[in-house]
C-alpha cells in the first residue's frame, strides 16, 4: 500500500487533534472572558473535531488494510476487532475517538466561551492528542527507556498542540483582513498572557525532544554525513522549529507595540505582524508534515 495516504492521515491528526487541544487552552489562559468573541471558538472546534473523527476512522482502516495486506475496501472484520480489544494501538483509537466525540457533543450541548467548557474541552482534546504517541516511534523503545520516551512523546504532543492552537488564534487575530489597531491591542494583550506559556511550551519542546532522541538514536552508530532521510527531515524539522523560535520572538519583543502606543501605532506595524504570522504559521504546518513522515520511516542516521 501506498505511504501518501498515511503520510496524509498523520498530518491531518496531528494538525486537528493539536488545534483542538491548542485552541480552547489559548481561550483559558491567553484571552479574558469578554475578548474571547475574538476567536469563532464553536465554529472551528466542531468542524475540526468532525473532520478528527472521520480522520481517526480512516486511519485505523489504512493500518487494518496495511496489516492484512489488502485494500480499504477489502478489510477483514475480525481482524479488526482482534486490534480494536487486545492492542495498544486499537485501545489508543478507542480512546481517542471517544474524546474527540465527547468533545465535540460538549461543544455543542454548552455555551463555548465559560471557563469550564473550554476546560474541559481541551482536556478531553488532550487525551485525544495524547493518544497519538502509540501511533509512533513513541512505543517502540525497549527496557529502561521505554517509559520515559513514551512520556516524552505525550508531552512533546501536547506541548507542539498547545503551540500551534496559541499560532492559529494570534494568525486570525491580526490576520483578518479586516482587522483593525483594536486587535493588535488584543493581541497584545494575548502575548502578554502567552509569555510566561509559550516560555514553558518551548522548554518542554526542547528538553522532550532530546529525550526522544536520545531513545531513537542514541543507540545507533554515527553513519555517513549526507544522512539518511529520517536525519535529512529530521534536519529540517529543527531548522523549522529554529525559525519559529525567533519569529516568536520577534512577535513578543519587537513587532507588536507596547501597550502604551498600542493604538496610535500605525498600520504599517501590523502589516509587518501579519506577514509574519504568515510564516511563523506555515512553517507550523510544514514541520507537521515532516513529524507525519518521520513517524513511518525507520530511525537511523
Amino acid at each position: 500500500m501506498s505511504e501518501g495516504p498515511v503520510i496524509a492521515v498523520r498530518f491531518g491528526l496531528f494538525a486537528i487533534e493539536g488545534l483542538l487541544f491548542g485552541v480552547p487552552l489559548f481561550g483559558l489562559y491567553a484571552l479574558r472572558a469578554p475578548q474571547r468573541g475574538q476567536i469563532p471558538f464553536r465554529a472551528w472546534l466542531i468542524p475540526l473535531s468532525l473532520c478528527a473523527a472521520g480522520l481517526n476512522i480512516v486511519g485505523f482502516a489504512l493500518l487494518l488494510a496495511s496489516m492484512s495486506g489488502t485494500s480499504i475496501d477489502g478489510l477483514d472484520l475480525e481482524l479488526a476487532r482482534l486490534i480494536l480489544l487486545n492492542t495498544r494501538v486499537g485501545w489508543a483509537f478507542a480512546l481517542r475517538l471517544a474524546a474527540t466525540m465527547l468533545a465535540l457533543c460538549l461543544v455543542l450541548l454548552a455555551p463555548v466561551r465559560r471557563t469550564d467548557t473550554m476546560a474541559s474541552a481541551a482536556a478531553l482534546s488532550g487525551i485525544a492528542l495524547a493518544s497519538l504517541a502509540w501511533n509512533g516511534h513513541g512505543v517502540a523503545t525497549e527496557g529502561a527507556l521505554a517509559w520515559p520516551h513514551l512520556l516524552a512523546d505525550i508531552v512533546h504532543l501536547l506541548a507542539a498542540g498547545a503551540w500551534i492552537g496559541a499560532i492559529a488564534c494570534f494568525f486570525f487575530i491580526v490576520g483578518r483582513p479586516t482587522a483593525s489597531l483594536v486587535d493588535l491591542a488584543v493581541a497584545q494583550r494575548s502575548l502578554s498572557g502567552f509569555g510566561i506559556v509559550g516560555s514553558i511550551i518551548v522548554a518542554l519542546l526542547i528538553a522532550t525532544g532530546l529525550v526522544n532522541g536520545m531513545a531513537v538514536l542514541g543507540a545507533q552508530p554515527f553513519s555517513p554525513p549526507s544522512g539518511s532521510t529520517y536525519m535529512v527531515l529530521m534536519g529540517g524539522k529543527l531548522a523549522l522549529f529554529g525559525l519559529m523560535l525567533a519569529l516568536a520572538a520577534l512577535h513578543r519583543f519587537r513587532l507588536v507595540p507596547l501597550r502604551s502606543s498600542v493604538l496610535p501605532a500605525s498600520r504599517t506595524a501590523l502589516g509587518r505582524i501579519k506577514a509574519t504570522m504568515a510564516v511563523e504559521f506555515a512553517a507550523a504546518v510544514l514541520v507537521l508534515g515532516q513529524v507525519a513522515w518521520l513517524g513511518i520511516l525507520e530511525p537511523g542516521w
